[in-house]
């Protein structure tokens, strides 16, 4: 019996996704290097092409590119963060964010990681008031997936200790300098732009 031939959709959505793997590639290595232009070219690059597949009446409710998108979407958050664009990084994020709470809800680990990197970028615009309660969520959620010791608290409890540090709210600052410490002993520095935004590496 021969063998079933794909059909064009499917040899489209596999070109797509071949093609937005290698670009998500090349922006994870170009962001690794520091060179920033390079990797939001591919990031955005990424983030077209998903769109475009996630707008095709066929796919318009695939959880698994809808997560991929999500991904992305992120990334590109990241590298405008690093670059100062806060505004773009900002709606990025939240678009990100919308999609992971659409597929897995509020309190998901998936979830964790746009709440912080949102609230990494309200913090860069002085508007702590909106930080704060978002890196509370994402170390609530990292603590009940991963526990209370756990060194995936790391991003967030270094983000949130930076953000008091801003607001010169020392009582709060010491012991969660002092939780760090036994996670990670010697801190990092928690103003490196490259330890406060977390970059999500898996795109397959």
């Amino acid at each position: 019996m021969a063998e079933e031939t794909p059909t064009a959709t499917e040899l489209d959505l596999e070109k797509e996704l071949a093609d937005w793997l290698s670009v998500s590639e090349q922006g994870h290595a170009a962001y690794g290097r520091r060179k920033l232009v390079p990797a939001e070219l591919k990031f955005k690059e990424a983030v077209a092409i998903l769109e475009k597949v996630c707008n095709e009446p066929s796919y318009k409710d695939d959880e698994e590119l809808k997560g991929k998108l999500g991904k992305s979407l992120n990334n590109l958050g990241a590298v405008y963060h690093a670059q100062g664009k806060f505004g773009l990084a900002e709606e990025a994020y939240q678009k990100a964010l919308d999609l992971k709470i659409q597929l897995f809800g509020e309190e998901h680990f998936e979830t964790a990681p746009c709440y912080q990197n949102l609230a990494a970028v309200h913090s860069a615009r002085v508007q702590y008031d909106k930080a704060e309660p978002l890196y509370l969520k994402a170390i609530c959620i990292k603590e009940k997936h991963y526990g209370e010791d756990s060194q995936e608290l790391l991003t967030p409890l270094k983000n949130l200790l930076m953000l008091f540090d801003k607001m010169e709210r020392k009582e709060e600052a010491e012991p969660l300098r002092e939780r760090i410490k036994k996670l990670e002993p010697p801190p990092a520095n928690p103003g490196d732009i490259w330890q406060s935004v977390q970059l999500i590496k898996k795109d397959n």
